[in-house]
């Protein structure tokens, strides 16, 4: 084995240093869905009469109430991020602690668990506060996706910081321009599934993850747009993407279980020809 080829002296991408951001998003949304409007008292962007003057007020297809959970199904549904992220962290415990994709399925499962927390403040409250810290939550996947891609090239060492200012920058502008949040995760998102792709290619994981998101989006689109809806229903088209992309999400840690055994695979080989 070269000294290129040995664990430890790999550079490591973001998620093996920094966990701030994730327990940040995280604490930050149990405390504003336990005291909605803790940080902002406006209500979320689809409620705010200044942001859709004389429009019909609708936050998606579920009906909006008054109790604990403004909206029921779309709230409960987070549970299901909770659930893998837990489980994927217990399962990040058979990688390599040498391999990169170690750290990166362990952040990924952070961030499922600050993406479940996020939603679940923003849909049981519905304030514009919950509604940061839902797609702040988004940002944290598509972000370590992206600088993920970097890991075992020259930009690895980068990549922590690169991430940390892409995180503040996308969240002040969805926080100054609040309609650009979803676009926004398209433009971070596609390019980070490409650069993923291209770095460890034929991967069952990351393909299974692909088409899990496009149907939830799917369930998303037709949700927002009401070709499928009904208000009091528990089955809600948007609860589904959350279920779909929950699942995407726990596909995203076992694709970097997937890396790491072709890599070591690989090494393993490459180490016997060398001898």
């Amino acid at each position: 084995m070269t000294h290129d080829d040995e664990p430890q002296h790999r550079p490591q991408p973001h998620g093996t240093r920094h966990r701030g951001d994730r327990t940040a998003v995280t604490a930050a949304a149990l405390l504003e869905f336990a005291r909605p409007g803790s940080f902002d008292g406006r209500p979320a962007t689809c409620l705010d009469p200044a942001v859709n003057p004389g429009a019909q007020l609708r936050c998606f297809c579920e009906a909006v109430g008054t109790g604990l959970l403004r909206q029921p199904a779309n709230a409960l549904s987070n549970l299901a991020f909770l659930v893998a992220g837990a489980t994927a962290y217990r399962s990040v415990r058979a990688l390599d602690p040498g391999r990169p994709e170690r750290a990166l399925a362990r952040a990924a499962a952070l961030a499922m668990i600050a993406v479940g927390a996020g939603s679940l403040a923003y849909h049981g409250g519905l304030t514009f506060a919950g509604q940061l810290l839902d797609v702040q939550g988004m940002y944290l996947i598509a972000v370590l996706l992206l600088v993920g891609s970097c890991r075992r090239t020259a930009l690895a060492e980068r990549a922590p910081p690169i991430a940390l200012a892409l995180l503040a920058a996308l969240a002040v502008v969805q926080w100054a321009l609040p309609d650009s949040r979803r676009w926004l995760f398209a433009v971070v998102l596609l390019p980070a599934i490409v650069a993923e792709a291209r770095r460890a290619p034929g991967s069952p994981p990351l393909r299974a993850a692909v088409a899990l998101l496009t149907l939830g989006y799917a369930g998303w689109l037709a949700d927002e747009r009401g070709l499928w809806c009904d208000p009091a229903s528990l089955l809600q088209g948007h609860a589904g993407w959350h279920l779909a992309t929950a699942g995407s999400a726990y596909l995203m840690v076992r694709h970097y279980r997937w890396a790491a055994e072709r890599a070591a695979t690989t090494t393993s080989v490459n180490a016997t020809v060398a001898t």
